[in-house]
């Protein structure tokens, strides 16, 4: 009987141990805790610090900037930046075109109202005047070309500027064939597929 009771106390005296064995590892647990959070408040000190050091000089010269821009006159820089361009361009607006598109199967049609933005090399009011006489050939134009385009080819902003270009490079074909391009940007006030 009194094996058995040693029997019976061993496995007390081994639990005890096993507690004592638990204490290891949530020590070690804390330890890690600790030393995480000295790691973490120590590179979070040294961004701080970095960051202060680095406004420290960044400061100054955001000042000075600050004082030059304080010093020009906005109105004055605007009118010299326009008078470095050479002058103005100006627009001119197209009627609507309406064409069904090339899809078989499925009737779907565009609807563009483009403007044209001419150079400033050419003169307003005879522009405007050349640009009216020639306006039933560009819409005439436009809605041929529409006409050839898949819904696969106008999707996107990709093929948007694509098709931008390819306007501009032929309008300046039919208005300037023999000079030098005075379109110089084509923009969408209308494009839409139905």
């Amino acid at each position: 009987m009194a094996d058995e009771e040693k029997k019976e106390d061993a496995p007390k005296e081994g639990a005890s141990a096993g507690k004592g064995g638990d204490d290891g590892p949530s020590f070690g647990l804390v330890t890690w805790l600790i030393l995480g959070g000295i790691i973490l408040a120590g590179a979070t000190g040294g961004f701080a610090l970095s960051m202060l050091l680095a406004g420290g000089g960044q400061s100054a010269a955001v000042e000075a900037d600050v004082a030059a821009v304080e010093e020009t006159d906005p109105v004055k820089d605007f009118e010299s930046m326009l008078a470095e361009q050479g002058g103005k361009s100006w627009q001119y607006d197209l009627e609507s075109v309406v064409a069904n598109l090339d899809e078989p199967g499925v009737t779907r049609y565009l609807r563009a109202t483009i403007t044209l933005k001419l150079s400033d090399e050419m003169d307003p009011e005879q522009g405007m005047l050349f640009m009216d006489e020639k306006a039933l050939e560009l819409r005439d134009w436009l809605t041929t070309y529409i006409a050839g385009l898949s819904l696969e080819r106008i999707r996107g902003s990709r093929n948007q500027i694509r098709i931008k270009k390819e306007i501009r490079d032929h309008y300046n074909e039919i208005l300037f064939p023999e000079t030098k391009p005075f379109v110089v940007g084509i923009f969408f006030k209308d494009f839409a597929v139905q």
